[in-house]
Order: structure tokens, then C-alpha cells, then sequence
């Protein structure tokens, strides 16, 4: 099956949506009797803000959890949906979940774990190479939120010289989008 009905592509984006939704920075803060992530530090959830918080452990778990919520959710919709179109979807919603995490106010992460998640199990050798850009850039303009915005806006082109098909290449413009989209809050944000 190669399409999808209106029921598989509502089941894709809430199942990506919700899976990716889990706020696992604000729970990790709750466990360890913390302060709320999205009130503290840079304000997001993700794993840099907890390690600033809580320290390196808490963070590789935090990060730990992030990278495979994206991959759970698109797995779990593979075993109802056989369509292809399904992963970019799932995916997709999944990273946009981590982002603006409807358990958490709408707060959340940077999509940056998820996504590499995501990246890591459909497209891997994108990851080194957006990498080395991202790291190249981050030297060159100083600014973490810059530099992720182009290395993200490079994500396309990355996967067209690889040639991934259709179907992976959406979910690499569709994270990328996502990543500009949401390093955008921080253009200005001074990083300590």
C-alpha cells in the first residue's frame, strides 16, 4: 500500500504528535525535586538546559529519551500503516511534539535529540556531515541558535547528494524546517 487514507494520516501525525509530546526534561526535574525547566535556565526542556540544571547523567538520560521518542512513534505506526509516507509524517509530528509538547504548556525541547533520532536510524551519514557543518558554523558566527539554523537549512541538500528516496527526504525537509522554525526564538539569545 502505497497511500494513505484520511484515518492513516490523522493516526501518523497524533501518534508522532502525541509520542513525541512526552515531556521527559519536565519530568526529570520533577524526579530529582528540581526547578521546572521551562521556568529556569534557557526555558527549554531538552537535555542542554538539564544538564545546566541537574548535570551530565541527568542530561544523557534526558537526551537518551528524546532521540528514541521519535523513533518509537514512527516504529509504532509502522505496524499499523505500510504506506512509506507514514515515516515523514509520524516523524515530523513527532519532532513538532518534542518542540511544543502538548503535556507541557506547549513548551519543550529543541527538536535537535528527536530529530537525530530520527536521522540517525533513516538517513545516518547526514549526520556527520550536517555536523561538521553545523560545528564550522558555530566556530565562525559565535552563536549556537545561527549556526543551527543554517546547518538545519543545509539538511536538504545534504540528503539530495546522498540521494535518500522521496519519502526520507520529506522528513529531512520537514526536520529541517521544524529546526529553523524553532532555533529562530533564540536568533538573539545570548548563551552563556
Amino acid at each position: 500500500m502505497s497511500t494513505l487514507s484520511l484515518w492513516n494520516v490523522t493516526l501518523a501525525v497524533a501518534a508522532g504528535y502525541l509520542i513525541g509530546s512526552f515531556p521527559t526534561g519536565v519530568l526529570v526535574s520533577r524526579l530529582l525535586g528540581g526547578p521546572d525547566p521551562r521556568r529556569t535556565g534557557s526555558g527549554h526542556t531538552g537535555g542542554t538546559n538539564i544538564r545546566r540544571l541537574f548535570g551530565w547523567p541527568a542530561a544523557i538520560f534526558t537526551g537518551a529519551v528524546d532521540i528514541l521518542k521519535g523513533l518509537a512513534a514512527v516504529w509504532l505506526v509502522s505496524q499499523v500503516v505500510s504506506s512509506p509516507w507514514a515515516l515523514p509524517l509520524t516523524g515530523i509530528a513527532a519532532v513538532a511534539g518534542h518542540c511544543w509538547s502538548a503535556f507541557a504548556s506547549y513548551r519543550g525541547g529543541m527538536g535537535v535529540a528527536t530529530a537525530a533520532g530520527l536521522a540517525g536510524w533513516y538517513f545516518p551519514l547526514a549526520i556527520p556531515i550536517t555536523g561538521a557543518f553545523y560545528f564550522l558554523l558555530q566556530r565562525l558566527l559565535r552563536h549556537q541558535a545561527r549556526a543551527m539554523m543554517i546547518a538545519a537549512a543545509l539538511i536538504p541538500l545534504v540528503l539530495l547528494t546522498l540521494r535518500v528516496d522521496l519519502p526520507r527526504l520529506t522528513l529531512g525537509v520537514g526536520i529541517s524546517l521544524l529546526l529553523i522554525l524553532r532555533f529562530a526564538s533564540d536568533f538573539y539569545r545570548v548563551y552563556d
